[in-house]
């Protein structure tokens, strides 16, 4: 079953070629989504091998970089991304999902109902606050970063 997801991973890589891909952080409390990061990271590496899977027709797709996103709980980033302008709609995404984030008569208490958006929204803040903006997301990833020399005013 595992090698059946990730072979639809690397179909959807090999199709759309993307050069980076998001998966979530390996180390989070649902156990789904560190399997799910895990997938995703055998898939990408997969994707770039010329020869598998080359009966499917579709040419090999090396992904530039793999980066990982929070869902639950606090990690320190290795980088964020100013998203102040669009912090409202990530925010709305979430609420959308109220059956997931809002207690019910049928819900469970888990984590997620009790106040999971706020803490989102005070994360962002606070990673936002170290950078000088209102929001930020944090990201971590297995690689270095590679900072072009000419943005450091260097030359």
């Amino acid at each position: 079953m595992k090698a059946e997801y990730i072979n639809q991973i690397i179909t959807v890589i090999r199709q759309y070629k993307p050069a980076l891909v998001f998966a979530p952080f390996l180390e989070d409390r649902h156990p789904d989504h560190g399997n799910c990061a895990k997938l995703v990271e055998e898939a990408v590496f997969s994707a770039g091998v010329r020869k598998y899977m080359e009966e499917e027709g579709l040419d090999s797709h090396r992904v530039q970089n793999m980066y990982y996103y929070m869902i639950n709980g606090f990690h320190k980033p290795d980088f964020v991304v100013d998203i102040t302008s669009t912090i409202s709609k990530k925010l709305d995404s979430l609420r959308a999902y109220g059956s997931q984030f809002e207690k019910s008569q049928v819900s469970v208490e888990t984590p997620l109902v009790n106040g999971y958006i706020e803490t989102v929204e005070a994360r962002e803040r606070m990673f936002g606050k170290e950078v000088g903006v209102a929001f930020a997301e944090g990201f971590k990833t297995k690689k270095p970063l590679l900072i072009d020399a000419d943005l450091l005013g260097e030359k």
